[in-house]
């Protein structure tokens, strides 16, 4: 059983971020020999604002992985098609005004369609992630916790996710940097805006705790998102043996007054479209 591991490095430029999400990567690899690892950097990808025109819900055209979105032709639908195929998700992001940087909030905002409230035939597409946040700031307590709660919102409102943090790991035990996730700084560091500015060998202090604390941190959330993604994974596939289904997703039963015609849920309703076996659709209009 393969089992995929997503790094997603939601900063502007190729420095820090990227480098911690490669080690929770590289660490994610020593739980499981079936572990595959793929990496997306926000940097090198064209990700516009969402512009809140609805034209994704599916009341009015409804999105689809042909058409993510009516408005801007960028990266985003290929994104969220990886984002998919995963069953862990690492997702990191620089602490810039004690949140995620704009290029990551822009992805989060363009997951719309496939939150549960759309009523898109996405709605429910992107279920059973494993998903833990690392965050990188100059100071200890630069805003790391409130960007790892932008991160877990998104998660648990893009559908049925699993958040997790930093687990303590045998080869990398207590104590570390933060038990909720890949949380470090760069505050002892010479080379603070480098590509490795968080890591004992770049500490200023001596010996550099600060660094060591850090690279336990990202080792052990590597290690927790593998570890988990590999037991929700065993865990469908026990199900599915026993007979067991999961339960789809209720679509909303948007109002006949706000549905426009040849829309997805105009279509559903009419009998000119099946919807997908991951949802549930209201027979009737309101």
């Amino acid at each position: 059983m393969k089992v995929k591991i997503l790094g997603i490095s939601g900063s502007p430029r190729k420095g820090n971020t990227e480098t911690a999400i490669k080690i929770a990567l590289e660490a994610s690899k020593e739980v499981y020999k079936n572990i595959e690892t793929s990496f997306i950097s926000l940097a090198d990808k064209k990700i516009y604002p969402c512009e809140g025109c609805y034209q994704c819900y599916g009341f009015n055209k409804g999105a689809s992985w042909e058409n993510v979105c009516f408005v801007h032709k960028d990266d985003v639908g290929e994104i969220y098609k990886e984002i998919a195929d995963a069953d862990g998700i690492i997702i990191g992001t620089p602490s810039y005004a004690f949140d995620v940087s704009a290029k990551l909030k822009a992805l989060f905002e363009r997951g719309a369609p496939f939150c549960h409230y759309a009523g898109s035939s996405l709605s429910g597409a992107i279920r059973n992630k494993v998903v833990g946040g690392v965050v990188v700031a100059f100071e200890r307590r630069g805003g790391q916790e409130s960007a790892l709660s932008t991160i877990h919102k998104w998660a648990l409102s893009i559908g049925s996710s699993f958040v997790v943090g930093a687990k303590p790991h045998k080869s990398d035990p207590p104590p570390q940097a933060s038990f909720l996730g890949g949380l470090v700084d760069t505050s002892d560091s010479k080379i603070p805006l480098g590509e490795m500015g968080f890591l004992p060998d770049s500490s200023r202090t001596k010996p550099p705790i600060g660094g060591i604390l850090n690279l336990r941190s990202l080792r052990n959330l590597g290690k927790t998102v593998a570890e988990s993604a590999l037991i929700i994974k065993l865990g469908l596939e026990g199900l599915k043996k026993m007979g067991i289904s999961q339960e789809p997703l209720p679509i909303v039963n948007f109002p006949k007054s706000s549905v426009r015609e040849g829309s997805y849920f105009d279509r559903v309703v009419r009998g000119l479209e099946n919807p997908p076996e991951y949802q549930i659709f209201p027979l009737e209009r309101k």
